[in-house]
C-alpha cells in the first residue's frame, strides 16, 4: 500500500508539473507554485509522505488540511500515524497545531459523511481519539514549536 501511494505520489507530482507545463505553452499563465505551509509539511512527514510536498504546494494554503485529512481518510496506516503525532504534540506542549485539528476535524466529518461506508470506517477507538484530539487547545505552529522546547 505504502509503494502504491508512494508512486501515485509522484504520478500526480508529475501530472501537476506536466499540467502546468502545458498550460503554459498554450498561452495560459502557468499557476504559481507556492511556499508549501510548514505544518503540513510536518504533517506530510510524520505519515512518511514528505515527497509529496510537491503536489500539496499547487493547493490553496487554506485547503491543504482538508486535501491532507482526505490523504488520510483514503490510508488507514497514515491515519494511525497521524494520530501518533498529534497525540505526541498534545502531550508534550498540551495543545495541537490549528493546521491540525483542522485536518482531523475535516476527516471527522467526512467519517460522518455517507462517504465513510465506502472508505472503511478506522476503529471505534481511533474515532474517538480522532474526535478527542480535534476538541484539543489549537496554537500556531510557531508557539507549538516553542512549547515543545519548554516541555508545556
Amino acid at each position: 500500500m505504502a509503494s502504491t501511494l508512494r508512486s501515485s505520489g509522484r504520478g500526480l507530482l508529475a501530472a501537476a508539473a506536466f499540467a502546468a507545463i502545458g498550460a503554459a505553452s498554450a498561452g495560459e499563465a502557468m499557476p504559481a507554485l507556492q511556499m508549501i505551509n510548514l505544518s503540513c509539511l510536518e504533517a506530510l512527514t510524520s505519515i512518511d509522505q514528505a515527497g509529496l510536498a510537491g503536489v500539496f504546494s499547487f493547493i490553496a494554503e487554506e485547503k491543504t488540511p482538508e486535501a491532507f485529512a482526505d490523504l488520510l481518510v483514503h490510508d488507514q496506516k497514515a491515519l494511525k500515524k497521524f494520530v501518533k503525532k498529534v497525540e505526541k504534540d498534545f502531550k508534550e506542549a498540551s495543545a495541537i497545531s490549528t493546521w491540525d485539528q483542522q485536518a482531523l476535524q475535516f476527516a471527522l466529518t467526512v467519517y460522518g459523511s455517507p462517504l465513510a461506508e465506502a472508505l472503511g470506517k478506522p476503529a471505534a477507538s481511533v474515532l474517538a481519539k480522532l474526535s478527542d484530539l480535534s476538541r484539543a487547545p489549537a496554537v500556531s505552529l510557531g508557539e507549538m514549536t516553542e512549547r515543545r522546547r519548554k516541555g508545556a
